[in-house]
């Protein structure tokens, strides 16, 4: 096929379509369950160039489950903002979802991937994320309960809002490790609302230069257990400043386990994170304000 989207009209579900090693300039939507690679990211890429916007890259139809993407780039797509558009973008209810060894790189007025809540089991692994503006995000799940998503082994990088998130509504089960994040304008990680039954780490992780906050655990719900079901555990991570924070006023932070902008679903008061065995360095803050190195704010953390 001389198309990635003519072959997917004609494509089985649990079908496997690989891109030969050429530039596909077009937009792809995935409408069933099946699996998406190139030969290698370097060679294989679906490009937005020249593409009327808004456009999505690649994006997943709602309720399409059981979708794998891997081994090419997805970049230069237009979009009309970080929360509509995307250089992956999964519209919602797209489980089992594995995106491995992908760079997505210059969507510009959109995020890297993004993908809708509520989902269960998302799998990002070894994918390299960078330069989305305008209120954007590298790497975001939004809206609803998020159950079993692991983000690991991928490095995510001057976007203009955020590195990594889960933003509004609930998480469990979320392993982020082993990533570097850095250069992003407002976090490197934010999570918002960690709970049971599932376990939560946020581990090895390597921050550099992200804005106000290195890592935030927003609304958390944790057991107070450095082990077992429903633990909130925060270890072994390197966040830091080296560079001038520039003109932010407000308050800095490495690590935060904190209460803010309570949602439905969300509790009032935070509880239960363990933050241990972290290096925290550089959040000085030459404004009036405040720089620190670590904030908790609630109980049994």
């Amino acid at each position: 096929f001389m198309t990635i989207q003519s072959s997917i009209a004609v494509a089985n579900s649990g079908d496997v379509i690989e891109c030969s090693e050429y530039v596909f300039n077009e937009k792809v939507t995935i409408d069933k369950p099946l699996t998406l690679q190139g030969l290698d990211k370097v060679n294989t890429k679906v490009d937005g160039t020249g593409i009327a916007s808004p456009a999505k890259g690649i994006t997943i139809n709602n309720g399409i489950t059981n979708v794998t993407i891997q081994n090419l780039t997805v970049q230069n797509f237009a979009g009309s903002g970080g929360n509509s558009d995307g250089g992956i973008y999964a519209i919602g209810g797209n489980n089992n979802l594995t995106v491995n060894n992908v760079t997505i790189q210059n969507n510009s007025n959109g995020s890297g991937f993004y993908a809708n809540g509520p989902v269960n089991t998302v799998l990002l692994d070894s994918v390299t994320v960078s330069g989305h503006n305008v209120g954007a995000r590298g790497i975001v799940i939004w809206n609803g309960l998020k159950e079993n998503i692991t983000i690991t082994n991928c490095e995510v990088f001057n976007n203009n809002c955020c590195g990594i998130e889960l933003q509004d509504g609930t998480a469990s089960g979320i392993t982020i490790s082993n990533n570097y994040v850095h250069d992003n304008f407002d976090n490197g990680i934010g999570i918002v609302g960690l709970q049971g039954p599932g376990e939560n780490l946020i581990s090895g992780n390597t921050l550099v230069n992200n804005g106000r906050f290195g890592i935030e655990i927003k609304n958390p719900n944790g057991s107070g257990l450095a082990t077992g079901p429903g633990r909130v555990v925060v270890e072994n991570n390197n966040v830091s400043r080296t560079a001038p924070i520039g003109a932010e006023v407000r308050d800095i932070v490495g690590i935060a386990a904190f209460r803010r902008g309570v949602l439905a679903g969300n509790v009032e008061i935070p509880t239960g994170v363990v933050i241990q065995n972290n290096t925290v360095s550089g959040y000085v803050q030459p404004s009036t304000s405040d720089g620190f190195g670590i904030v908790v704010e609630g109980m049994s953390h």
